[in-house]
């Protein structure tokens, strides 16, 4: 027991050491939001909010909590990001017959490499066994998007426009999540979490009246709060059922952008999931999520007022994975793969105003395996494919949309991470 306890803190203490340096945005999205949160997650297209195995519970589905015993994970992700935008929009008497956006410079993104990094842990409180009580830790890469293109997205031959602007965005979250779950007998179980929110921006867009915005590209960090909770629900040993809420996260205001990116919340999240074992060694699982962009301000006004024009996301994914047992019986390989399909939070009318924003990804393939090193060890592989999508502006939203129809963004990811679990 003294070396658990002693186990425990010292894994603790590693954690809240890395919060420090955990800080990357996100590519491999829906909307800006990760697809996964550990090896297991990512590989099944974030298919787990019924089904319990990682501290990835921790942001998915804290019931899970209990079922998952004392363990550590930790993930490390490479992703190569593909993004291109080609401004395009007619030409405007309003400014002396030139067209706002800068025509015909079709330019691609060079920010090629994004790092990003999520570790949780879980304890279960000894002498809880008739009830189990656990508490878990985890910092999670939650959401961002990372863009820097060579040229502007407006044309500096209009006149007022000085210098070169208007063409990066990054915007990095990272979640640090305390949680704790109980399960009121073998079938049931209720979790909730504190989600504290770390949010650091940088960027030279464009204010509403074509200014550079005052932040100029310098780092601005907020801080911000929200919850999770969830239930999870073990119909028999084939079939389990799980719910969560994730409230809105409230964001303290970037000071720096206050003429052009004050507030950005994250939204709130509503999930429902199965995990179902039609045989011992095979788990078939199902998301649905709900993922509520315009409960958020700046996400749901119209550019013309300053915000992005987003629209809610419905997301279904579908994971499967298969176990091989060494001799003993133990766990020794196991192989994963997940589908997930997310409509794009863009509209049509909205794309030109939002082509620094432009994550739109909808089909995301992924797949990734666990080999047990030892018992209680295991060595995680994931590979994600998120395919390219293409969007142009229809020219029927606002000012904007208007002065940019045409406008056309192109984006996809390949993801290829690594991870480690260990059951103590």
């Amino acid at each position: 027991m003294v070396m658990r306890n002693r186990s425990f803190a010292i894994i603790i203490t590693l954690i809240f050491i890395a919060s420090f340096c955990i800080a990357d945005s996100a590519y491999a999205t829906n909307g800006t939001r990760e697809l996964g949160f550990s090896a297991r997650d990512s590989a099944m297209a974030g298919a787990t909010t019924a089904s319990p195995e990682d501290t990835s519970c921790l942001v998915k589905n804290p019931a899970s909590l209990v079922w998952i015993g004392n363990r550590v994970d930790a993930m490390y992700q490479s992703i190569l990001p593909y993004a291109t935008m080609e401004p395009n929009g007619p030409n405007v008497l309003a400014l002396g017959n030139v067209p706002l956006a800068n025509k015909g410079v079709g330019q691609k993104s060079t920010i090629n490499y994004i790092p990003g990094v999520d570790i949780g842990v879980s304890y279960r409180i000894p002498g809880t066994e008739k009830y189990p009580i656990s508490v878990g830790l985890g910092i999670f890469t939650m959401a961002g998007v990372e863009v820097n293109y060579p040229s502007s997205r407006i044309n500096r031959a209009i006149p007022g426009i000085i210098g070169e602007y208007d063409k990066m965005m990054d915007l990095r979250s990272m979640r640090i999540a305390p949680g704790i779950a109980a399960a009121f007998n073998d079938k049931l179980s209720f979790g909730a979490t504190a989600n504290i929110e770390i949010q650091g921006l940088r960027s030279n867009t464009a204010t509403a009246s074509l200014a550079e915005t005052a932040g100029g590209g310098n780092w601005d960090f907020a801080a911000g709060a929200g919850f999770t909770t969830g239930l999870l629900y073990k119909f028999n040993d084939m079939l389990n059922l799980g719910v969560t809420y994730e409230s809105h996260t409230w964001i303290n205001k970037h000071h720096k952008y206050k003429d052009s990116l004050p507030r950005i919340d994250e939204p709130q999240v509503i999930s429902a999931g199965l995990a179902f074992k039609p045989i011992k060694n095979f788990e078939f699982t199902y998301d649905t999520r709900y993922i509520n962009w315009t409960g958020v301000k700046i996400a749901k006004d119209e550019p013309s007022n300053g915000g992005f024009g987003w629209q809610d996301q419905w997301v279904f994914a579908f994971g499967g994975e298969y176990t091989l047992k060494d001799k003993k019986d133990n766990d020794k390989l196991k192989l994963r793969l997940g589908y997930n399909y997310g409509k794009s939070q863009i509209q049509p009318s909205v794309v030109f105003a939002n082509a620094c924003l432009g994550l739109i990804m909808e089909h995301h393939l992924t797949t990734g395996f666990s080999y047990y090193l030892t018992k209680d060890l295991s060595l995680d592989l994931v590979w994600e494919h998120h395919f390219r999508n293409v969007m142009s502006d229809n020219g029927a939203g606002d000012i904007y949309s208007i002065r940019g129809d045409g406008t056309k963004i192109t984006t996809s990811a390949e993801v290829i991470s690594v991870g480690l679990g260990y059951k103590f």
